[in-house]
């Protein structure tokens, strides 16, 4: 490979110095070339100058005696208006000259600025006369100025016009009887000599140039793979940053697209007291495969912090649709075990790179402070100063079919959570020392003994891996989301207990609970009656569906009252039945057209500001909420 190099280098250096020497070689015989060519240029114009310095006299003097001839002639005429003899008798006079090519009658411009002028010239293939109208600018030319000035001038050689040759023009003034100038003659000489002299040194120039052109030539050739080279390493570093450019601006294109689908205003919800959020996602790259996401919803607070396996643009897209299906299934799932399965076996479905995600995702329940959550293989997030005990389940994509297993905890008022993706305890110094698990714990507690705010928290917390990471080069994204949990104590809530066995009977008691507690929470003869339809439907669906044929089962009832809300909560230990799963009944149709049951779930969402299922360990829990009005 070196000698390789060494060869090629040589070789380029030997085209070099080649193509150094036929340059000089070139510019030599360039030099010697024109010199001699020059010279006898030269010698050629001394002798043609020597013969042609009499017969340039001799056509002198006849130009301007013909003219001076002619002056007296054509002044009568124009005198006495008589145009059409005036052109016969110039047509006459360029027949018998042979040196004169044409005559310019040109009549002097007056105050009006009209210009009327004829030329009258010999044609070139039958040498009869032709008149045509000038239709130029005249009196811009010298030998119209200069000749109305005087008694004869000559023109420096200019290219005509009409005629494609060098010439001279001898104009003389044409007068009237008072000796004013009224118009102008002029005679047109072909300087056919001088033409031939400059064609002659044209042709010269072209037999000189040749050898030139032909080493020049041979010089291109040479330098040519050095050009070839040249350009195509420039063309390839080109593409290169082209490249570069086109992906830089995608990328950019993408983090912006991908910072769009998180969160970004906070707080999120700057109205209410009992809940505060705060988050950051820093990514390694343009883009990441960290995410956080959260969505309030009939009073339950839905979280979750993933991070996909993997790095760049495939992680990115991978976080693009764990996010948009954690949103979708929120809007209509509670459970986070279900809300996991859904997502694992849409990702397991057609994982053909092998990708998975570690996501961790919470419900808390902002009435009561209940979360229920589930893990799939993400780091344990902290509450407060202590880590929240978690199942090992699997990362998501990992397999398809995966049973995932939810957990449950209470939340004190004042608690805050603490979520984060290995990012944070990773993040390594430059001599690989990573963060760690202790040094984030001992953050938070320090932190969060003195303020429970989450934006204090996680300032402190990435000012912490700043300091201790330095200059080092991020090498994972880092997320961090915090929640802080403030139950709204009012001096005004109550709370009601029944518990009714699984007896249809047992439904007056149940109306009688019911409008007690209406009652007290403010509410009209006509919503409760509503709202006791709507808990009669709910607890004989129970009755009839969580304990089937008859079986012996509690169904359990507690309602509380707080200033704003109504909220009923039935659980029972019977087989999983989700009222909120079933689909909308169409109340147009008759009845004998519609299908059978649904109509009292149907009458539970109308007359209800809310419906939630779920289903921990054995137990079905529904919560029906109604607003209060005041």
């Amino acid at each position: 490979m070196k000698t390789t190099q060494q060869t090629t280098k040589w070789g380029s250096i030997n085209v070099l110095i080649a193509a150094a020497l036929l340059l000089e070689l070139t510019t030599a015989v360039q030099y010697f070339s024109m010199r001699r060519n020059i010279t006898r240029q030269l010698t050629e114009m001394a002798q043609r100058d020597v013969s042609e310095t009499n017969h340039t006299a001799e056509l002198k003097r006849e130009v301007e005696r013909t003219t001076t001839l002619m002056l007296p002639i054509v002044e009568r005429y124009t005198a006495n208006q008589a145009d059409d003899s005036l052109r016969l008798y110039i047509e006459q006079i360029l027949n018998q000259q042979h040196d004169i090519v044409g005559f310019d009658y040109c009549h002097v411009v007056g105050d009006d600025g009209l210009r009327d002028g004829i030329y009258i010239y010999k044609n070139d293939d039958s040498g009869k006369p032709i008149e045509q109208h000038i239709d130029f600018d005249f009196t811009r030319r010298s030998w119209y100025s200069e000749g109305i000035k005087g008694n004869g001038f000559w023109s420096e050689p200019y290219m005509s016009n009409y005629k494609v040759i060098l010439m001279c023009t001898y104009s003389a003034p044409v007068r009237d009887e008072q000796g004013q100038t009224v118009a102008v003659l002029g005679a047109d000489v072909p300087l056919r000599e001088l033409s031939a002299l400059a064609t002659q040194i044209y042709k010269n120039q072209q037999r000189s140039l040749l050898p030139i052109i032909l080493l020049h030539a041979i010089g291109l050739i040479l330098l040519a793979f050095i050009i070839y080279r040249s350009i195509r390493n420039v063309m390839r570093l080109q593409a290169v940053d082209a490249e570069k450019e086109r992906i830089s601006s995608e990328l950019l294109v993408a983090h912006r697209i991908q910072q769009a689908m998180l969160p970004k205003t906070f707080p999120p919800f700057p109205n209410r007291g009992d809940l505060d959020i705060y988050a950051s996602l820093t990514p390694a790259r343009e883009v990441g495969g960290d995410f956080y996401d959260f969505v309030l919803r009939d009073e339950k607070l839905f979280f979750c912090i993933g991070d996909v396996s993997g790095k760049g643009v495939p992680a990115a897209l991978v976080m693009a649709m764990a996010s948009s299906a954690f949103r979708l299934l929120t809007e209509h799932e509670s459970a986070p075990e279900y809300i996991l399965a859904q997502i694992n076996d849409s990702m397991a479905r057609d994982n053909d790179y092998n990708m998975f995600i570690t996501l961790f995702i919470g419900v808390l329940d902002l009435t009561t402070g209940q979360m229920c959550y589930c893990n799939a293989g993400h780091k344990a997030p902290m509450i407060g100063s202590l880590p929240l005990p978690i199942k090992p389940n699997l990362p998501i994509g990992a397999l398809s079919d995966v049973k995932f297993s939810a957990q449950e905890t209470t939340l004190s008022s004042g608690t805050t959570i603490f979520l984060y993706t290995d990012g944070l305890t990773e993040a390594e110094n430059n001599t690989h020392e990573q963060f760690g698990q202790q040094r984030m714990q001992t953050i938070c507690t320090d932190t969060l003994s003195q303020t429970s705010s989450p934006k204090s928290l996680i300032d402190r917390m990435t000012e912490a891996v700043h300091d201790f990471v330095s200059d080092t080069e991020q090498s994972d994204d880092l997320t961090m989301m915090a929640i802080s949990y403030n139950k709204m104590q009012s001096a005004n809530s109550n709370s009601y207990h029944i518990i009714l066995p699984c007896d249809v009977s047992q439904t007056p008691r149940l109306a009688e609970w019911v409008e007690g507690i209406c009652e007290d929470a403010g509410f009209g003869p006509t919503t409760i009656m509503q709202i006791n339809l709507a808990i009669e439907e709910a607890v004989v669906n129970v009755m009839k569906y969580a304990y089937p044929n008859g079986s012996e089962g509690d169904v359990n009832l507690e309602a509380v009252t707080e200033p704003d809300w109504l909220t009923f909560t039935i659980t029972d230990d019977g087989r999983p039945f989700d009222p909120t799963a079933q689909g909308e009944v169409d109340t147009t149709l008759p009845a004998e057209e519609r299908a059978l049951g649904g109509l009292g779930i149907h009458l539970m969402r109308k007359y209800m500001d809310s419906l939630d299922y779920k289903r921990l360990g054995n137990r079905n829990i529904l919560t029906m909420r109604k607003h209060i009005n005041k």
